[in-house]
């Protein structure tokens, strides 16, 4: 039997068409029966198991394009951490490096008033930014501790879970910060705006920069931090430079001078260094 270009051009065209059919109904079948309710239950308790908190209420879809959620409340066990309030989340894959031996995803989180987002890869390479971030919801549910003001910037480039040769790059800006301590001893200090940047070698840390300026306090200092599997066990060396602006409380001023060396243009010299914990 012969058959004619055209013959065959038309055959090519009805086993392509056949071919696309066929995709688009194994891909309806699969998008319909996919286990959401499964798969949504499997991802929530990893996320209570692995990070010690509970997902309290708010609506979490999954589908094969991704997963997106509204209106979370995330309590941590630990009864003096704050409830998180998610208004809205977002993670996608990318869709290319799914082909590749690395996929990745990236994440669209609205909290705190501010954004979050994120790309992490199989490998563990995690690009983090946030910005606008209201610090009032993070006080210590105790109220021992209030802090209010703003994380204006934020950017990290690091690897999860960090490894001995992992590198890490961050940077942070916050403004208008106020920490209050309510107790016996009732202090207030205005922070004002504050520039931290730093990189990374493994778990330690090497704070390059620390610059607190526009408050009660002019602050510069650089020090080191190294990240133990808790709080207790992590540690921190840290220098920095203190001068007190007119607008300082004198309580401050006068507790400067017991827990420092005051230097020989009106600064203070303070060192500190331990556990993260007993700060």
């Amino acid at each position: 039997m012969k058959y004619t270009v055209s013959t065959l051009f038309n055959k090519s065209k009805i086993t392509l068409l056949t071919l696309i059919l066929f995709s688009l109904g194994l891909f309806a079948g699969i998008l319909f029966s996919f286990p959401e309710a499964k798969v949504k239950q499997i991802i929530i308790s990893s996320l209570e198991t692995q990070g010690q908190v509970s997902v309290t209420q708010g609506d979490i879809n999954i589908s094969l394009f991704g997963i997106d959620g509204s209106n979370l409340q995330i309590q941590p066990e630990n009864p003096l951490l704050p409830t998180i309030p998610i208004k809205s989340l977002a993670i996608t894959p990318h869709w290319l490096s799914l082909l590749s031996k690395n996929p990745g995803g990236h994440l669209d989180m609205q909290l705190f008033d501010g954004t979050l987002t994120a790309d992490i890869y199989r490998d563990g390479t995690l690009n983090l930014a946030a910005s606008e971030l209201n610090l009032a919801s993070l006080s210590l549910t105790d109220q021992t501790l209030t802090i209010t003001g703003q994380l204006a910037e934020m950017s990290l480039s690091s690897v999860v879970p960090l490894q001995k040769t992992s590198d890490s790059l961050i940077s942070l800006s916050l403004k208008d910060i106020n920490i209050a301590r309510n107790s016996d001893l009732k202090l207030a200090i205005n922070l004002g705006d504050i520039v931290i940047n730093g990189t990374g070698r493994g778990r330690a840390f090497k704070i390059t920069s620390l610059q607190a300026a526009e408050g009660d306090l002019a602050i510069s200092g650089r020090g080191r931090i190294l990240l133990g599997k808790s709080l207790p066990s992590s540690k921190i060396n840290l220098k920095m430079e203190i001068r007190p602006q007119e607008t300082a409380d004198p309580m401050i001023v006068e507790l400067l001078q017991l827990g420092t060396r005051k230097t020989a243009d009106g600064s203070y010299e303070l060192s500190l260094s331990g556990s993260l914990s007993d700060l």
